[in-house]
């Protein structure tokens, strides 16, 4: 994680308000007790590992199959554009796949982030209520179901996810899964589609600049 380091504005100029390296006063401040420096490592495992497990290998399947269907209407290309728009889509509906399947494990992350900042002062507390409201969510609900759910923001996750799904249902650890779905398929649909595009546009130059043949 990485964290901002921030002096109190009453003990100086805001003209200075950093003193030195940042990356050497954040080692400062966690000299006391480093491990917070890994503080949150663990929740972002348990979501983004099952998450990279599943995409990938969908998506080598999905992008395999469409091809090999192009193949047997003999309508493949091999061009660029084909390449982008099959990865793209590959990479997206595979995506959309592996987000959704993992929204449970974020709904838990998130709430018991929610449920520290709910018990985190005043000051930062509203600042976590704009950043709800600006997606359209009723942060002050969230932040209390994140409490109740977290317990005093000290449980586990296994015991937050019971909490909310005793609370609220199977419905409730899913929510938000639609949009996180969404915006998965447009981000691995740009970045693979544009990557392996890319990646094919070099290869045939350098093919064609030594002079030998593509095959």
């Amino acid at each position: 994680n990485a964290q901002m380091v921030v002096r109190g504005s009453s003990s100086s100029s805001t003209t200075h308000a950093f003193d030195g390296h940042a990356t050497r006063q954040a080692f400062n401040k966690f000299r006391n007790n480093p491990s917070q420096l890994w503080r949150g490592y663990t929740a972002l495992v348990a979501r983004n590992l099952p998450f990279t497990a599943m995409q990938f290998p969908l998506f080598e399947f999905l992008r395999t199959e469409i091809y090999r269907f192009r193949e047997g209407k003999g309508s493949r290309s091999g061009t660029l554009l084909e390449t982008g728009i099959v990865t793209a889509i590959s990479a997206g509906s595979a995506g959309t796949l592996a987000a959704v399947a993992t929204t449970p494990i974020d709904v838990v992350k998130t709430r018991i982030m929610l449920a520290a900042a709910g018990d985190g002062g005043e000051g930062q507390r509203e600042k976590v209520i704009k950043e709800m409201q600006a997606q359209g969510k009723d942060a002050k609900a969230e932040i209390e179901k994140a409490q109740r759910a977290a317990r005093g923001g000290r449980a586990g996750g296994v015991a937050v996810g019971k909490e909310i799904l005793r609370t609220e249902g199977v419905k409730g650890l899913f929510r938000g899964g639609a949009l996180r779905g969404a915006w998965t398929a447009l981000g691995s649909g740009l970045y693979l589609g544009v990557y392996e595009s890319g990646r094919r546009f070099l290869e045939k130059r350098r093919v064609g600049d030594e002079g030998l043949s593509p095959y």
